[in-house]
């Protein structure tokens, strides 16, 4: 086998064709659990975006593609790492894997990036390849995933109901783009991402920004992708200028695909511990059965050490479906 990589321009007429089956065998092997992936899940990880640029190396054997890479590089954090993921259907994965990863080091030197971030599966059998390659796995991240056909809908009613702790917070849900005046807000209470934890990764989370958040979900709409977006508001709240958010919680729906997958969920740390974590997890589901109803499942990742995060999931009846490790390469 003779493996040669190229970048493949994503806006050409042959990137799904190309990229979509080498996506769907990698996905196989890396997240059995999940359903088959979609096209449109597939253009929306590849398409155009605010704050960062994506690009895709694919790896040839002769005319025939045997994997990609999906690269991407932040336009305004992180400017010093490059991130991604590897897609190597199983029966190419010991002659590509290597070269794919040396062509992902060329590619993040080419973008003055010091350092390169892949994200692998357990169950993709990377580790070996990465550790050999000098990369130091940094932090870990469970993939679960939730049956709504299974969820126990009064037990989900309730705890999206007001409890003693938080009936002086107000629940809305609603689907992107984000009305004007919430705008504001939701990316001042967005900055709590800050305090996620990435184990021994160093992430910059970048500064609130009004139009960059108006853009990416501008993006995500016309890469087919719908946000909907559940935020509680402080007592004060009514939902106008000057509302402030004190939990949110965003989930990712594909038209053709019965998998919704979740965003991020924060709570600012003078809010904590009132139950809102909960209650807008359980509100979400509830509204997803309601208005989505081709979704049956939804996938959330949570880093290893992130434990309220684990803990709700755990009592909503979220299952691991398999853990994911971050290998950081010097460049």
């Amino acid at each position: 086998m003779t493996i040669t990589i190229r970048e493949i321009d994503l806006a050409g007429a042959d990137a799904m064709s190309t990229l979509l089956p080498l996506f769907r065998a990698a996905t196989a092997v890396a997240a059995p659990r999940a359903p088959e992936p979609s096209e449109s899940y597939l253009r929306l990880q590849i398409g155009p975006r605010a704050a960062r640029h994506i690009a895709c190396l694919v790896a040839y054997d002769g005319d025939r593609p045997a994997g990609f890479a999906r690269m991407n590089h932040g336009k305004v954090a992180n400017r010093d790492m490059v991130y991604g993921e590897l897609w190597i259907p199983a029966g190419d994965r010991d002659e590509v894997t290597g070269a794919l990863v040396e062509a992902c080091r060329d590619y993040a030197r080419g973008r003055d990036a010091t350092r390169l971030v892949l994200d692998t599966s357990e169950l993709s059998g990377y580790d070996a390849v990465c550790g050999a390659g000098g990369g130091r796995a940094l932090s870990s991240d469970y993939r679960r995933q939730l049956d709504l056909t299974a969820i126990d809908h009064q037990q989900y009613a309730a705890w999206a109901a007001p409890t003693e702790k938080n009936s002086h917070y107000r629940v809305d849900i609603w689907r992107t783009p984000t009305p004007e005046h919430l705008l504001g807000p939701l990316v001042v209470a967005y900055d709590v991402m800050r305090d996620a934890p990435t184990g021994e990764l160093v992430i910059e989370t970048p500064p609130p920004d009004v139009d960059r958040r108006r853009q990416t979900e501008a993006d995500d709409a016309a890469a087919g992708m719908q946000m909907y977006v559940a935020a509680a508001f402080a007592a004060d709240g009514e939902s106008g200028s000057g509302s402030e958010i004190a939990g949110f919680h965003e989930v990712f729906v594909y038209p053709d695909y019965r998998m919704a997958e979740v965003g991020n969920t924060g709570v600012p740390a003078k809010f904590r511990g009132h139950g809102l974590g909960l209650r807008l997890k359980a509100a979400m589901a509830l509204h997803l059965l309601e208005y989505e109803p081709h979704v049956d499942m939804v996938s959330t990742s949570n880093d290893a050490d992130n434990a309220p995060m684990v803990r709700v999931n755990d009592a909503m009846g979220y299952e691991v479906a398999e853990a994911w490790q971050a290998w950081q390469f010097e460049v």
